[in-house]
């Protein structure tokens, strides 16, 4: 049977024994790693162990089953490491095996200690006696490859070895012929002026267009979305900070064609019925051709019905757009005709002539 636990309490080795003890088995092995005083002349007073608990009991549970494989006489395995604060003394790792020979228990235990110093993440840390931080160890068994600094900048090239040799290569072939650092200088001056070139174009520089400021004909209709203006924020390095969008017209804009109407239709209380009749009239015309009706009628009621069925036409196809639409008279249409080209005949063109000589003589 597997026994494995990270405690955080004094770790019981008769209780991890007792575990061990079967009839069938001839041999028990126990190895027991305690906290020591010093290292490298410095004084210990204790090790602290910190753990990825699920992932190590992962581990551990493999290493069992690694363990049965190889031995499979094994009996029973017990893998117990204690977490947090390990005075001197104490016992901080416990691995025993019981088998029916001596051999396999002896050889299960090494290779066991050997594979949880390796592979199980459990981290240790010193505290020395006039350094209560302590520092992180390492475990030298572990079998991922140390990095330096230094190695990190260098690159292996026997990792990448080239077969083939090429001799005499053409001069035409070679495009640069400079050394590492000023070939790593080049490419920095590169990326740095890309980079500029890439915040240069991310600024987009939309006005905000003032009511109170003329604008020119060419920002009255622009097709940007929000209309904002660039504020140079204090402390920052920012580009761009946007101010609220005041979107005037567009599709997102429903004209209030009701509150336009109460107000043309709004008569004046000290007015007579004559001049009341009269302004209403007019205003029924305007409101006509405002919404090209022709009025074909003389009643009041179905002129005004006749706008109705216009406004509820031009709302059902586009009610946004229909204060943009501006519809010219028969004279704007007559001028936009395309006149007709004279033709000049060789007398008229020598009347001509003669006439500017005549000017000029005078």
């Amino acid at each position: 049977m597997d026994h494995i636990q990270l405690v955080n309490s004094q770790i019981d080795i008769n209780h991890i024994h007792n575990l061990l003890i079967d009839e069938s088995c001839g041999a028990s092995s126990v190895f027991v790693g305690t906290t020591r005083d010093n290292f490298d002349g410095k004084k210990v007073i204790s090790l602290e162990y910190e753990s990825y608990e699920k992932m190590a009991l992962k581990e551990m549970s493999k290493i069992c089953s690694q363990l049965r494989a190889r031995w499979p006489d094994l009996k029973h395995i017990a893998i117990y490491h204690r977490l947090g604060t390990v005075p001197v003394k104490e016992a901080s790792v416990v691995i025993a095996t019981s088998a029916p020979h001596r051999a396999a228990a002896l050889e299960s235990v090494t290779f066991a200690v050997e594979q949880l110093k390796s592979r199980v993440p459990i981290w240790k840390k010193e505290i020395y006696e006039n350094d209560t931080i302590g520092e992180w160890k390492e475990n030298m068994e572990c079998p991922w490859p140390q990095y330096s600094k230094a190695s990190l900048r260098t690159f292996d090239f026997s990792s990448c070895k080239i077969k083939q040799t090429i001799e005499n290569i053409p001069d035409k072939l070679v495009q640069i012929r400079v050394n590492d650092s000023d070939l790593n200088k080049r490419v920095k001056c590169f990326l740095k002026r890309k980079r500029d070139e890439i915040n240069l174009h991310n600024i987009n520089d939309f006005k905000q267009q003032s009511s109170q400021i003329p604008c020119e004909e060419t920002t009255t209709f622009s097709c940007a979305r929000t209309q904002s203006f660039l504020v140079k924020q204090q402390q920052s390095s920012g580009h761009l900070k946007v101010r609220r969008a005041n979107n005037c017209c567009g599709p997102q804009v429903r004209p209030n064609y009701s509150l336009q109407l109460n107000k043309l239709m709004t008569p004046q209380s000290d007015c007579d019925d004559l001049i009341e009749y009269k302004l209403g009239n007019s205003r029924l015309r305007n409101i006509e051709a405002y919404m090209c009706v022709s009025p074909d009628d003389d009643n009041i009621l179905n002129r005004i019905k006749n706008i109705e069925d216009r406004i509820l036409l031009i709302e059902s196809t586009s009610p946004e757009y229909k204060h943009f639409v501006q519809f010219g008279t028969d004279s704007e249409k007559t001028c936009l005709k395309k006149p007709k080209k004279e033709v000049y005949l060789t007398d008229r063109i020598n009347e001509f002539l003669t006439k500017i000589k005549r000017e000029i003589e005078q």
